[in-house]
């Protein structure tokens, strides 16, 4: 174990407790309390909830301050309101796909290469953004390090594309995580005034990007609302309805039906009324120039989608597939990662692109320019080791504020990485099934597999349009890097 950190290890994750112990202690004061080693100062167990401990000297401190203190629900928690409809005839009862007939699974099979062949048409548009570059070109990363700053450039590219990224916008990070996405957002939106980023999560992470804009230099800070997008009413969050920005919702792979709640959440909690609200001509100034700016969300994890919150339902029953053949549907998009092989390392993904992520070549060559650029403008010597000096202090300053952050990002891309092949590993192995009477290859299974992903997210991007919406679907990451590679992007007609 590092020096300086706590020695407890943690059986369920595999690693040591990253927790810092007190000066003179082995193990931090949680663990402490737990193996009731004695210590100067008594810690006791909380009592809101009994999971965790406090220092009893602090107590009236801690109790102000609790996470599990129960208080009054916010004004933007509204129960149930994205959750969708329920049906009559949707089976709560988990099957199996060794339960399913082999005849009708063909013919399942037969209809989604039809309705792939008749619908989908996905371009490929894989885009990256300058606030990124360095850290593209940085050669001490590993894939699961490049493979989510490739993401967060393409999708941040694609909305720069769309005019997005601008002044006088409130962006809404849904399912945020870390919310590296809405740090990368803010800083390719540096040079514009008056925006605000809202990150929505339902649980808790360590190494969030919020710490990093804490203070005043950083740019605006980070607004963190806890809570699940079911019952998230975005209208009456106070940013965004005492603000006439234009509200932009971002999402780097929200799971199965968080997809549907997300878009439920942004296509009615903004633009429609919810039980209760006054009429339109009654209500406010800022609520009357309240719009949805634009929607950008990666998606993944199709075989934990939901028919209940499903926002494409209407396709599906449009080309008489039933609640049973989208549940069918969604196992089978198991079988697109159940087979999927990508890059191993960063060397193999250079090679194949005949790119490099050497920065310094890279940083030399651009000094140069740089120095060629200032010589032609500034003659005078002095003038030019002025601004050589600003410059340099500029970078340096630059530099420790991104090491600051990766110190403790990167080292948790690595762990979120690993959850990441697990939950597939276990995924794929509860649901993909070879059923070998079908006569699938593994790369016709990997195909169906897709193809049910992409009808899917067509439901998704039908019901977009329906709500008034231009709306596109496009592979904006390399399959190399993730099987998931398709995001959904939408703007205001």
């Amino acid at each position: 174990m590092t020096d300086g950190h706590c020695s407890f290890f943690l059986e369920k994750k595999r690693r040591f407790c990253r927790f810092k112990p007190n000066p003179g202690q082995k193990y931090c004061a949680e663990h402490t309390g737990l193996l009731g080693i004695p210590t100067d100062r008594k810690r006791i167990i909380c009592p809101i909830d009994s999971k965790h401990t406090c220092y009893e000297d602090q107590l009236t401190k801690h109790l102000k301050k609790c996470r599990k203190q129960q208080g009054v629900l916010p004004a933007y928690h509204c129960p149930g309101i994205n959750s969708g409809e329920a049906d009559e005839d949707d089976l709560d009862a988990k099957f199996s796909l060794l339960d399913i007939p082999t005849e009708d699974l063909k013919q399942l099979i037969l209809k989604i290469n039809k309705l792939y062949d008749e619908h989908i048409k996905i371009p490929t548009e894989i885009l990256s953004h300058s606030c990124l570059e360095e850290e593209l070109c940085n050669s001490s990363y590993g894939i699961p390090a490049i493979r989510h700053r490739k993401q967060q450039a393409s999708l941040i590219g694609h909305l720069d594309k769309m005019g997005l990224i601008k002044e006088a916008m409130t962006y809404v990070e849904l399912g945020a995580g870390k919310g590296m996405l809405s740090h990368w957002i803010q800083k390719a939106s540096e040079e514009n005034d008056n925006c605000n980023y809202i990150l929505v999560d339902r649980g808790t992470c360590r190494y969030k990007a919020d710490n990093f804009h804490k203070w005043d230099d950083k740019g605006p800070k980070f607004e963190r609302i806890r809570i699940d997008i079911e019952h998230l009413h975005l209208g009456k969050v106070n940013t965004i309805s005492e603000s006439c920005n234009p509200v932009v919702a971002v999402g780097k792979h929200l799971c199965g039906s968080a997809t549907d709640l997300a878009v439920h959440c942004v296509t009615h909690t903004l633009t429609t009324e919810a039980d209760g609200e006054e009429p339109v001509e009654k209500k406010s100034k800022n609520d009357k120039c309240k719009k949805f700016g634009g929607l950008s969300i990666a998606l993944c994890c199709h075989h934990r989608c939901q028919w209940k919150p499903y926002v494409g339902k209407a396709f599906f029953q449009k080309n008489g597939l039933s609640i049973k053949d989208f549940k069918i549907l969604c196992k089978l998009s198991s079988w697109t990662a159940a087979t999927w092989t990508g890059w191993k390392s960063v060397d193999e993904m250079n090679k194949s692109q005949g790119t490099s992520t050497d920065y310094s070549k890279l940083l030399v060559e651009k000094t140069k320019l740089h120095q060629e650029a200032v010589s032609s403008i500034v003659p005078d010597n002095s003038q030019q080791e002025e601004k050589a000096l600003a410059n340099s202090d500029y970078l340096k300053s630059k530099e420790k504020d991104t090491s600051l952050l990766d110190r403790n990002v990167n080292a948790a891309d690595t762990e979120s990485s690993d959850s990441e092949t697990e939950e597939r590993s276990n995924d794929t192995e509860q649901i993909s099934i070879k059923r070998p009477e079908l006569n699938l290859s593994i790369k016709e299974r990997e195909e169906i597999g897709r193809k049910c992903k992409r009808l899917i997210d067509y439901g998704r991007v039908e019901y977009l349009k329906e709500k008034g919406l231009n709306c596109d679907m496009k592979v904006y990451i390399e399959e190399q890097l993730t099987p998931e590679n398709v995001a959904i992007f939408a703007k205001p007609s």
